[in-house]
C-alpha cells in the first residue's frame, strides 16, 4: 500500500523547516487578530477614543500570522509578509513624520496594507480548506479600506462592517484551532466543511 507522505516529511525532503511550534504561532495570530477585531467592534461603535487598540491588537496578530504563514510558493508569502511590514512602516511614519493633511490618508493606507496581508492570509485558509469566512474577509478587508480613504469616514458603515470582521475571524479562528496541526492544503470534498 502506498502511503502519502506527511506534511512533516515533506517539509523535511524538500530542506525547509516547519514545525509544530511554527503552526501554533500562526495559529496564535489569528486569536490576536480576531480580539482585535473584538476590541474595534466594541470601542469603535461607543466612539471610545481607545478604538485604535483595537486596530493595533489586530495588526500584531496579522504580523504574528505572516512571519510564521507557510505557503509552498516563496513570492506568496513574500507578498503578504511585505505587504504588512509595509503597512506598518506608513503607519509609524503617518503618525510620527508626515505633515499633519497627509498623516490621516497615509495611516489608512498603511493599515490598508495590513488588511492585504490579513486578506492573503484569510484567502490561503479559503482555497487550502475551503474556509469561506476566508474568502469573505479576503473580500471585505479592501472594501472597508476603500470605503474609507476615498469617502468621508462613516460611522455606521464602519461600526457593521468592524461587527462583520469580528464574527467571520471568530468562526475563521474556531476552525483553525480545531484543525490538526501541520495540515495538508488540501481542499475538501464537495459536501464537507
Amino acid at each position: 500500500m502506498i502511503t502519502t507522505p506527511t506534511l512533516e516529511e515533506q517539509l523535511a525532503t524538500a530542506g525547509l523547516t516547519y514545525g509544530r511550534r511554527h503552526d501554533i504561532s500562526y495559529r496564535a495570530g489569528f486569536v490576536i487578530q480576531m480580539l482585535g477585531s473584538a476590541l474595534l467592534a466594541v470601542l469603535y461603535p461607543l466612539e471610545s477614543p481607545f478604538y485604535t487598540i483595537g486596530i493595533m491588537v489586530f495588526e500584531t496578530g496579522v504580523l504574528l500570522s505572516a512571519v510564521y504563514l507557510f505557503v509552498w510558493t516563496r513570492s506568496v508569502k513574500k507578498f503578504i509578509a511585505g505587504s504588512v511590514m509595509l503597512g506598518l512602516a506608513l503607519q509609524v511614519a503617518g503618525s510620527t513624520t508626515m505633515p499633519e493633511q497627509y498623516a490621516g490618508t497615509v495611516l489608512i493606507i498603511g493599515i490598508g496594507l495590513a488588511c492585504v496581508g490579513a486578506g492573503g492570509m484569510a484567502a490561503k485558509e479559503a482555497y487550502c480548506f475551503g474556509y469561506r469566512e476566508g474568502w469573505l474577509l479576503m473580500l471585505l478587508f479592501p472594501a472597508m479600506v476603500l470605503v474609507n480613504l476615498l469617502g468621508k469616514e462613516n460611522h455606521i458603515f464602519n461600526s457593521l462592517g468592524f461587527s462583520v470582521i469580528f464574527l467571520l475571524l471568530l468562526s475563521l479562528t474556531g476552525k483553525k484551532l480545531r484543525q490538526k496541526l501541520l495540515s495538508k492544503c488540501a481542499v475538501p470534498e464537495r459536501g464537507q466543511k
